[in-house]
């Protein structure tokens, strides 16, 4: 049902006139998500439009316990994309393209080696394993987040989509480690805090605060590229190297939160709130800051 609502909506403010001027609209999306052999009735813009709506899906469970909406989430968007794209064309030429933009914007000018690195990355995701390995992986990257209060809780909802992403992986006893890729770091997209409190924040800046906010601005996008480089990083010299710039970047980022007229108390729960450290659970909670997400 939040599926459906959020198609829904989704296509009346972004197409309002051609796509949802029929009634049959809603009922061709119950189709679709509905588990059955017949071939579903959206026609080729609209397949497109779904895929990427989807792609652009931010679900988060507030409480989200050992993880079982979020997982039955995945499993239904894997079922339509399976149903919609079954040999992921459309899926796969969303994420280059978003990996194209995404080095692009990171580093201002492209740095050709990160942005092909990134690409050879996604084509091997989608060459190297099954089909619903590259749709679980982002899907799991760009749509889905959980919060509770109990750490041991976050600790078994990553358990379980480790365990999902795991199972439909190829072994090649040719290659390195069977052709098993590593599984991704899911500190910011799980993450054990109390969402029912947030943080103490001023309403309005003074004039004189507001000459920090852009540099306040640029400082937590550098932290949010570096927690999206953690995703996928790979080794553990690379983890430690970026957890590093997490927290030079979380304490950088707490002088000029006091500065733009936040209290020292605040801005200091802020910057000590460590995602890395998986026995503590946060006693506030701040979507943006924790998982980049509004």
């Amino acid at each position: 049902e939040a599926l459906i609502a959020y198609l829904q909506n989704y296509f009346v403010e972004e197409f309002q006139s051609s796509v949802t001027s029929d009634n049959t609209f809603e009922s061709r999306l119950r189709d679709l998500f509905s588990y059955t052999e017949r071939a579903h009735k959206f026609d080729e813009q609209e397949t497109k439009l779904i895929i990427e709506a989807i792609d652009k899906l931010n679900i988060l469970d507030p409480a989200c316990g050992s993880g079982a909406f979020p997982m039955g989430i995945l499993h239904k968007l894997v079922y339509v994309l399976g149903r919609l794209d079954p040999e992921n064309i459309i899926w796969l030429d969303i994420q280059l393209e978003k990996a194209v933009k995404e080095t692009e914007e990171a580093y201002k000018i492209g740095d050709e080696d990160e942005q092909r690195q990134r690409i050879l990355d996604i084509e091997e995701t989608f060459d190297n394993n099954t089909s619903d390995y590259g749709r679980k992986l982002y899907l799991i990257e760009s749509c889905l987040y959980g919060v509770d209060i109990q750490p041991i809780a976050v600790q078994i909802a990553k358990l379980r989509f480790f365990i999902s992403l795991i199972v439909d992986q190829s072994v090649n006893s040719l290659r390195p480690n069977l052709g098993i890729r590593p599984l991704p770091n899911l500190e910011t997209k799980f993450v054990a805090a109390n969402t029912l409190i947030s943080l103490d924040k001023p309403l309005q800046p003074t004039l004189q605060e507001t000459s920090i906010i852009s540099e306040l601005e640029t400082k937590q996008e550098d932290l949010a590229h570096i927690r999206h480089k953690l995703f996928l990083t790979r080794t553990q010299e690379t983890k430690r190297k970026y957890r590093k710039f997490d927290k030079e970047k979380r304490l950088e980022i707490k002088e000029l939160l006091v500065q733009s007229g936040w209290k020292n108390e605040s801005a200091t729960l802020l910057a000590n709130w460590d995602p890395y450290d998986q026995n503590t659970s946060s006693p506030f909670f701040e979507s943006k800051w924790m998982m980049g997400i509004k």
